[in-house]
């Protein structure tokens, strides 16, 4: 029988994985025929990282997890001399299915990895107690990243384009092509989830590589894009730096070994995620991880702008929680924190991806909607504050009553200062006048 284990919900490696991504979350395949190792691996693999994981202990059984759930496996880790398979069966097997897959045997055999690695195989392992535990993390969770982008290879050799492809593909990544700097202008412009370009030194059309390098960074930043240049001159080589000063993250040196470039490719990407997880704490609050005021002041000039060209209005509400003080002289601060994560949650969930939501300090918070008329934003706010009084937020036994006052403006101004300091106003109005109210005029 084939068995499940259960996955701890706690996410303790570096990157943690976003929510919405858990949601969608694939599976890892552990193919092992030693009960003991099979055991450790898992472990191992559990105690580090929240990827559920289907087990199998033989050929058969790894033959059935496919015939059935080939779809759901996202990587698959497998021990080479397989019981009840023929040396090396499981590699073709794992490969057909195109599933990016480590290999271990017991012994380093240059025979086999050459093998291995030719048939499709991301990387080739030793078996040992804790041996590369932390190399076997980091390519699980690049692996697992790697299904949410694209690369796009940028080459003039279609022979060298195919091979590229079938390595990234091999580490989870969907490639696209190009053969010049038009056409990967446009892909670029044209598929936002492309987070790798590989660039050869020789592209077809009258701008080269290294160019076109320059001309990439000039719309793309080192927080947008990672690339990686391709050349056959050596690491000394002035050409082969020349890709550095244009803008590349790295280069690598043709003819390539397969896991060289691998390992490229996973720092480069890994940096990537560094620069957007800073981003993300700076521009978030880290409480409730709705967007700071930093980020409310950095974004609001663009919405402004945008709403005169279209010659369209702007609503902007200010929402505070009724009686928070209340809250935290009764029940301490620490339910007082997660009274505001809940009402965080509430606001996520009743307005659109596209508005902008935000805590502005303390128990007040600021929405800003775009493309919605006067009475739809009341009718929108008006619902919300009605959820709220409806929805007591609960934990264990507290059990603590919530509203909410709405001051909102409708129209636009010059800066969202202005627009702020009016329902601001409101707010205050609703609060005087009995709470638990929206107000959208003054008296």
């Amino acid at each position: 029988m084939i068995r499940k284990f259960s996955q701890s919900v706690e996410i303790s490696y570096n990157h943690r994985i976003k929510l919405t991504k858990l949601l969608q979350m694939k599976k890892i395949l552990l193919i092992e025929d030693n009960p003991k190792l099979l055991q450790q691996k898992f472990d191992e693999i559990q105690e580090h990282l929240p990827y559920p994981i289907i087990v199998a202990e033989n050929f058969a059984e790894l033959a059935s997890v496919l015939e059935a759930k080939a779809d759901d496996v996202f990587i698959a880790l497998l021990d080479y001399h397989l019981d009840g398979g023929k040396e090396g069966e499981g590699v073709s097997l794992l490969c057909r299915h195109n599933i990016p897959l480590i290999v271990y045997t017991e012994k380093f055999c240059n025979d086999v990895r050459e093998t291995v690695l030719a048939q499709g195989a991301m990387e080739y392992l030793i078996k040992k107690t804790n041996s590369d535990l932390f190399y076997t993390l980091r390519l699980i969770e690049r692996t697992y990243k790697n299904s949410f982008i694209k690369a796009l290879i940028v080459d003039g050799s279609e022979a060298l384009r195919a091979q590229l492809a079938s390595h990234l593909e091999g580490f989870g990544i969907q490639c696209l092509q190009a053969t010049d700097a038009a056409t990967t202008m446009t892909l670029l412009s044209n598929h936002p989830e492309i987070k790798l370009l590989l660039i050869d030194l020789d592209i077809h059309g009258e701008i080269q590589g290294i160019d076109l390098v320059e001309d990439v960074r000039e719309r793309y930043s080192n927080g947008d894009l990672s690339i990686l240049g391709l050349t056959p001159h050596g690491y000394n080589s002035p050409m082969s730096i020349e890709f550095l000063k244009k803008g590349a993250n790295d280069f690598i040196i043709k003819p390539f070994i397969k896991e060289q470039l691998c390992l490229r490719i996973m720092q480069s990407l890994e940096m990537l995620d560094m620069i957007e997880e800073k981003h993300q704490l700076a521009s978030t609050d880290f409480l409730t991880q709705l967007y700071n005021r930093r980020t409310l002041d950095q974004m609001a000039p663009a919405l402004i702008t945008k709403a005169k060209t279209e010659g369209k209005s702007l609503c902007v509400a200010m929402i505070d929680i009724d009686h928070f003080k209340s809250v935290n002289d009764r029940f301490g601060h620490a339910v007082g924190d997660n009274v505001l994560k809940f009402l965080s949650r509430q606001l996520k969930s009743s307005f659109r991806n596209d508005d902008l939501v935000v805590r502005n300090g303390g128990e007040e918070f600021c929405v800003i909607l775009e493309h919605v008329s006067e009475e739809k934003a009341f009718e929108l706010f008006d619902e919300f504050r009605h959820k709220i009084a409806l929805t007591p937020f609960e934990d264990g036994e507290i059990v603590i009553p919530l509203t909410v006052s709405v001051g909102m403006y409708y129209g636009l101004k010059e800066t969202v200062e202005g627009m702020m300091k009016i329902a601001d106003e409101r707010l205050y109005m609703a609060k005087s006048s009995g709470r638990n109210r929206v107000v959208a005029a003054d008296a």
